[in-house]
């Protein structure tokens, strides 16, 4: 069930292998690897992702590290 809101709160990065987590004091931030090389994409994107051309769904539907 918490799976299930963590999804509709940060949307396909929630699932995504590019996606790392960030913990901070306060907040958790969402990093998106493909930031480094492709300016296109956002190293901390604004949440909830809903459509990224760079989503690759993570296999076996694991946590991200």
């Amino acid at each position: 069930m918490e799976s299930n809101r963590r999804e509709d709160r940060v949307g396909l990065c929630a699932r995504c292998v590019h996606a790392r987590t960030v913990e901070a004091l306060r907040a958790t931030y969402w990093l998106c690897g493909l930031a480094k090389t492709d300016p296109r994409f956002v190293k901390y994107p604004r949440l909830p992702v809903l459509v990224c051309s760079g989503h690759v769904p993570r296999e076996g539907g694991s946590d991200p590290p």
